[in-house]
């Protein structure tokens, strides 16, 4: 390197985003055409690594733009500008395979971007990190709030977002994770008041871990309580459900005469429950007399299907009274969400309210269809509950295709939910 050269230096704009937004990513003062590979790393709560590696090449003037130039190999290729943080997985010497998802939005996930000199494709090959800086992710917005809510036997988390309010709710209702914080707080840093609830697998709820103990009221309690509150506007809520919290954000748009909502969206799930009954241990329940082996990611999806034939174990979806906006992903491999999504848009047809039925499907996208640019969980690991059985979950989904769909659906939602809340 010349005397007279600056030394390299890795730029990020903004250096602080909520996760939605797209990062910008430049590298300056390299050699002119010069073989260099951006390398990420995200460390979780838990301790776990996460990593991606891209190939570039400087241009002449010795720069790389991450927004416009193409990557030639490693964890993506061809211009992907949030592809450092989308592509990126686990460590190979991770065996526990924990699932990354966000549990609590008051503190950012900060992801190290590095440029390395020359191609690598794995740690053990860097020689020389040229330049580093770090990014942070934030899941709420400047001025967004984050509240526990322990009240009625109400089990959740309240994100409100800035100002005086009043704003349009949204109930949230995940699937067995129990409670997190992925979609309510970028919700809340769109203007929505938001209350995730948990109703499963939540240590404050008054029944044991995974057991379903929540009855029909539980959830309307919970919406009561977000229509009743001053910072709410009480006639402008809607129900975002995703995995089995689907089966509940249906159920309250039809069997809940009390209550109103006024749109709902749900990703990747059913409109029957996958057990017997409210009564039983989800996994145990699903899993009973199935064949278990923790090192091989297992599939789910199959178990279900066929769909019930039975009509009282299934949701009767022509009776909805609102919008509805389904998101499927068509590597769905924990629910039968491809199928369940056809029978509901054929009975809403048939029953003569298919005009309240949108749906929006993707091709190679998984399960876990989050908010944009998160990396893809394809399989995570799973302690069966009062079992010494770990069960090694297989979610779906191809990198690429499953980005594409967290950032289209992301838009199309936020889109749906202004349609109906806002105006």
């Amino acid at each position: 390197m010349s005397k007279y050269q600056r030394d390299p230096v890795v730029i990020a704009r903004p250096l602080k985003a909520v996760v939605d937004e797209q990062i910008e990513i430049c590298v300056e003062n390299l050699q002119p055409n010069q073989p260099v590979t951006l390398y990420s790393q995200l460390t979780t709560v838990h301790g776990d690594l996460w990593e991606s590696f891209a190939h570039y090449v400087s241009k002449i003037d010795g720069t790389v733009q991450v927004l416009n130039d193409k990557s030639l190999g490693g964890s993506y290729t061809d211009c992907e500008p949030m592809g450092f943080i989308w592509s990126m997985t686990p460590a190979p010497e991770d065996t526990k395979k924990r699932r990354l998802m966000k549990t609590n939005a008051s503190a950012p996930d900060v992801v190290k971007v590095s440029v390395c000199d020359g191609h690598i494709l794995e740690r053990t090959e860097v020689n020389e990190i040229l330049a580093s800086i770090e990014v942070e992710r934030w899941y709420m917005a400047p001025g967004v709030t984050r509240a526990d809510v322990r009240q009625s036997g109400i089990v959740g988390t309240l994100f409100l977002p800035p100002g005086p309010g009043p704003f349009p709710g949204i109930l949230n209702i995940l699937g067995i994770s129990g409670i997190a914080d992925f979609h309510a707080g970028p919700l809340a840093s769109h203007g929505f008041a938001t209350l995730v609830l948990a109703y499963i697998n939540h240590e404050d709820l008054t029944y044991p871990a995974w057991y379903f103990g929540v009855t029909k009221d539980y959830f309307e309690k919970a919406y009561n309580f977000l229509s009743s509150h001053p910072q709410v506007v009480k006639d402008r809520i809607g129900i975002v459900g995703l995995c089995l919290g689907q089966y509940f954000t249906l159920q309250m748009g039809i069997e809940f005469p009390e209550i109103s909502p006024k749109c709902l969206v749900s990703i990747n799930g059913c409109h029957f429950l996958p057990v017997k009954d409210m009564s039983g241990f989800f996994y145990l329940s699903l899993l009973q007399n199935k064949p278990i082996d923790e090192h091989f990611p297992m599939s789910t999806k199959d178990f279900l299907l066929p769909l019930p034939a039975e009509t009282d174990c299934m949701l009767q979806v022509g009776k909805l009274r609102c919008p509805l906006l389904l998101i499927v992903g068509e590597d769905d491999q924990t629910m039968p969400s491809v199928e369940a999504s056809a029978d509901i848009e054929k009975k809403m047809k048939e029953a003569g309210n298919g005009h309240l039925f949108t749906k929006i499907s993707y091709p190679g996208a998984g399960h876990l269809i989050e908010t944009p640019f998160c990396p893809l969980n394809k399989s995570s690991k799973i302690r069966i509950p009062y079992t010494k059985t770990t069960y090694h979950v297989l979610w779906g989904g191809e990198p690429k295709a499953h980005a594409y769909a967290q950032k289209d659906s992301w838009k199309h939602m936020l889109e749906f939910l202004k349609q109906h809340l806002l105006y």
